[in-house]
This record gives structure tokens, C-alpha cells and sequence, in this order.
């Protein structure tokens, strides 16, 4: 029932998304803009969502290492699959991938978790980087003119990069806290928890358990080194993926500050506006960006959200089903073994073992 509400609710989002993307473009002008893609150049931005998934995997190769050291190409199978896992409704990814790493490898759920929580963590970091760069250092790309009740959007965009910046700072210092001084931060927490509710408490204090496992990393600087790496080598990949499309549509503004807005935009709406393989919410992300930032033409900005869109979700459901056929899993298998994960999440007392 939880599932059905959340599919409802997320295409209910999808189809409103969808609308805002479409109202202005009829279909004689889609199709229009679609046959004048130039076709070569949507190779490369499928090649570069691959490598982008590699550097994913010697990633968090490196970060399990302080479990068990295992070889790259046996992470390539959980890793697709649960990023597939995530673009469905209930976004249980996460969990799939700790889980089917954890039985195949015999890692504990509650290990092979904390490490994607500390890889969620580095990807906020940088996501956290980038909004600094494009609502601080460039946030004269946006209307001074343009107001929201009295206020000066360009003010408030300024005002978030800039609390994006002091965020990272307290990401960062937090991190190492837990890492070197994990008994005092924990008691800390645990005075701010007390007025919550028992269950509420469990999970916080989870979850900081999970993170400060995870954390262990940070006391080996030679893994820290490559994590940061291969972190900064994903998110070069991620923003890079648009630009060969910018030469695919012939757009007029090819400059590093749009791809770097477009990255942006994407990000912050897929965030705000969950959807089933963030259908909707992309594409709005996009025409934000390209459209009413960038001042590209509507047509243009809506045919290459699709084609943007189109491109990722093609990669990781073509990837995740190579390997589900690879590993002769099912479907009803993957089912069983999502519900297992979200069973042991629910009882974090089990976890361990």
C-alpha cells in the first residue's frame, strides 16, 4: 500500500512536471527538433555516462576496503543494479546494493551501508561545491530585475550559495569529529534526541553509527586521497555528459557556466520533485536552465531535456538488466531480496550480525 501511494504520488509529480515542460511546444515542433539533432554527438555523452559509473565503482571499491578488499568487476553487478533499483518508485536502490554486495561477499548489511552513506556524503560535498560556484561566485547570471514577494531572487540565491559553503565547512568538520572523537559527538547528538520519540531516536542513532563506520576512512589518508579522486573524477564525468548534446543541438551558449547551471538545475529539481525515473523533474530542470536562464529557444530546451533524459535512464536500465541476466537473476528475486534489505534496515538491532 506504502509502495502504491508512493508510485501515485511520484507520477502525480512526473505528469504535473511534464505539463509545465510541454505547455508552450506543440508535437509538429518537437518532432521538428528532434530530426535536426546531430546524432554523432549523442555517442559520446553515452560513453561518458558509462566511465561515470566506473569511477562509481573504483569508488566504493576503495571504500569497502576497510571490510574486504574486493576486485572491481565483481562491484560493477550491485552497483548497476541498485542505481536501477533507484529510479523506481520507492528508491530502494540504496539498500539493494548494500545488500546484494553483503550476501555475495558476506560484508554486513550494516557495513556495506555505511560505506554508501559516506559516498552520499562526498556527492553532497561536491553537489554543495558546485551550488557555491553558480549562486555565489556566478550568481550574476540571474535577473537582478526579478523578484519574489519583494525580494530580489539574485539576493536569495546569493544567500543559499553562501549557506551552501558554511554547509560543507560543517560536513566536512563533522566527518573528521566522528571519525576521531566518535564517543563525544554521539553523547552530544544524543542530548539534542532526547525530546524525540524512541523510534525517531533508533533511527537518528543509527544512522550516526552507520555514518561514523563509514567515516573510518577519513584516519586513512591514502583512501581518503583516492575517494576524493575518484569523487571529483564522477562529478566531472556527471557535468561532462550534457556537453557533447550542446553540440547535438547546436545550441547558441557552449560555455562551461551553462553546463555547470544545467547540472545545477537538474540536480535541485530531481531533489525537490521526486518521480519515477526522475521523469519530469529533469526535464523541468532542464528548460529552467537552458529556457528561461540560459535564454535558449523553448523547443530546443524541452527536445533536449528528453534526449538528455533518454540517455541516462537508457544506460543504467540497460546496464542494471545486463547484469540481473548476467547473474541469472529475476525480477521476483530482486523483489525478495529489496523487501530483505528494508527488513533489516526497520530493525537496526539485527543489523550488525
Amino acid at each position: 500500500m506504502k509502495k502504491a501511494r508512493q508510485l501515485l504520488i511520484g507520477l502525480a509529480i512526473a505528469a504535473g512536471a511534464l505539463y509545465y515542460t510541454l505547455r508552450n511546444v506543440s508535437m509538429d515542433e518537437l518532432i521538428a527538433s528532434f530530426k535536426g539533432i546531430e546524432l554523432i554527438y549523442v555517442l559520446p555523452s553515452i560513453g561518458i555516462t558509462l566511465l561515470s559509473y566506473v569511477a562509481r565503482a573504483y569508488r566504493w571499491q576503495v571504500l569497502l576496503g576497510s571490510f574486504k578488499q574486493i576486485p572491481v568487476r565483481e562491484i560493477y553487478a550491485p552497483l548497476m543494479i541498485g542505481f536501477m533499483g533507484n529510479i523506481l518508485p520507492a528508491r530502494a536502490g540504496e539498500f539493494l546494493r548494500a545488500y546484494l554486495l553483503g550476501k555475495k561477499h558476506g560484508i554486513t548489511f550494516a557495513g556495506a551501508f555505511s560505506t554508501i552513506i559516506v559516498e552520499r556524503l562526498f556527492d553532497l560535498i561536491f553537489l554543495l561545491m558546485l551550488f557555491v560556484w553558480v549562486f555565489v561566485v556566478r550568481v550574476d547570471m540571474f535577473d537582478p530585475q526579478l523578484t519574489f514577494s519583494g525580494v530580489s531572487v539574485q539576493s536569495m540565491l546569493a544567500g543559499f550559495g553562501k549557506f551552501c559553503a558554511i554547509l560543507v565547512i560543517g560536513l566536512l568538520c563533522f566527518m573528521v569529529l566522528l571519525a576521531y572523537k566518535e564517543g563525544p559527538v554521539k553523547s552530544c547528538i544524543d542530548w539534542f534526541v532526547k525530546p524525540l520519540p524512541d523510534k525517531w531516536r533508533e533511527k537518528i542513532f543509527f544512522m550516526v553509527g552507520e555514518f561514523a563506520l563509514g567515516c573510518k576512512i577519513v584516519k586513512d589518508p591514502g583512501a581518503l586521497a583516492q575517494i576524493v579522486f575518484f569523487s571529483a573524477l564522477t562529478w566531472f564525468l556527471f557535468v561532462a555528459i550534457y556537453y557533447p548534446l550542446y553540440f547535438a543541438f547546436d545550441l547558441q551558449d557552449k560555455s562551461l557556466e551553462s553546463v555547470l547551471l544545467l547540472t545545477v538545475m537538474v540536480c535541485v529539481l530531481i531533489t525537490i520533485l521526486p518521480t519515477p525515473g526522475f521523469l519530469g523533474s529533469f526535464n523541468a530542470g532542464v528548460l529552467i536552465a537552458l529556457h528561461e536562464i540560459r535564454g535558449e529557444a523553448e523547443v530546443t530546451a524541452v527536445s533536449f531535456g528528453m534526449v538528455s533524459w533518454a540517455v541516462g535512464f537508457i544506460v543504467l536500465m540497460g546496464g542494471g538488466l545486463f547484469f540481473v541476466l548476467k547473474d541469472h537473476m529475476s525480477v521476483q528475486s530482486l523483489i525478495k531480496a529489496e523487501e530483505e534489505a528494508e527488513a533489516e534496515l526497520e530493525h537496526p538491532e539485527i543489523l550488525g550480525k
